[in-house]
C-alpha cells in the first residue's frame, strides 16, 4: 500500500529465505539470541520490514510457531522441499512474487547489512536487472533479481539458490561496490 492507501503497481518486494536446516550451527540459528531478547531472525526481519511494502518469508512446513509470530507483517510461504536446498526455498516463494517488478532476495542469517545497502540494491532494480552488492571485492547479499528472471527462479532446485542464475547471466549483472561489511557477514557457526 502507498501512503494514499492504494496498492502499488508492480512493486519491488523482498523475499527472506529462512527455511534452512542450520546444520553447521548445531541448533536453530534463527532463534539464536544476538542480544538478550532479540533473535537472529527477528533482527533480520526488523531490518527489512520498513523498506518494503511486499514481503515474503520462506519457512519450513513445521515452522508453525514462527509462521504465527510473523504472519501479520510477512506473507508466509512454506517450502515443502526446503531440506533439499536453498533453490527449492526460492522456487517456493516465486508464486507469491508474480506481480512484482523485481525482488530483493535476503538471507535470514544476515542481520548486519546496513539499510542503505538494501535500499541501494532495491533502487538499482528494473524488471531486467540482476543486482549484486560487493564489499572489498567479495560478492555479498542481499541480491536483486528482476521479474524477467522469475521463471528461472521458480524452476530452481538444489542448494545453490540464485547463484547458478547469476553465474549464467554474469555479463548482465549490475555490480554495486558498497562500504558495508554486513553484506558478507552471516552466522554459520555459534560465536
Amino acid at each position: 500500500m502507498t501512503a494514499a492507501g492504494t496498492v502499488q503497481q508492480n512493486p519491488i518486494g523482498c523475499i527472506v529465505l529462512a527455511a534452512g536446516s542450520s546444520s553447521r550451527f548445531g541448533s536453530d540459528k534463527r532463534r539464536y539470541q544476538l542480544t538478550p531478547g532479540v533473535a537472529l531472525l527477528a533482527q533480520t526481519l526488523a531490518l527489512l520490514q520498513p523498506l518494503f511494502t511486499e514481503r515474503v518469508l520462506v519457512l519450513k512446513p513445521d515452522d508453525t510457531t514462527l509462521a504465527e509470530q510473523y504472519r501479520n507483517d510477512w506473507r508466509i510461504v512454506t517450502a515443502a522441499d526446503a531440506n533439499l536446498g536453498m533453490g527449492h526455498s526460492l522456487a517456493a516463494a516465486m508464486p507469491a512474487a508474480k506481480t512484482w517488478q523485481a525482488a530483493v532476495i535476503a538471507l535470514a542469517d544476515m542481520p548486519w547489512v546496513l539499510p542503505g545497502s538494501i535500499v541501494a540494491v532495491r533502487n538499482a532494480l528494473t524488471p531486467s536487472a540482476l543486482v549484486v552488492p560487493h564489499f572489498q571485492e567479495r560478492r555479498g547479499n542481499p541480491v536483486g533479481i528482476g521479474r524477467d528472471y522469475f521463471p528461472r527462479l521458480a524452476a530452481l532446485q538444489g542448494d545453490s539458490g540464485a547463484r547458478q542464475l547469476l553465474q549464467k547471466f554474469s555479463d548482465r549483472i549490475v555490480r554495486l561496490d558498497l562500504d558495508d561489511p554486513g553484506l558478507v557477514r552471516d552466522l554459520d557457526t555459534p560465536p
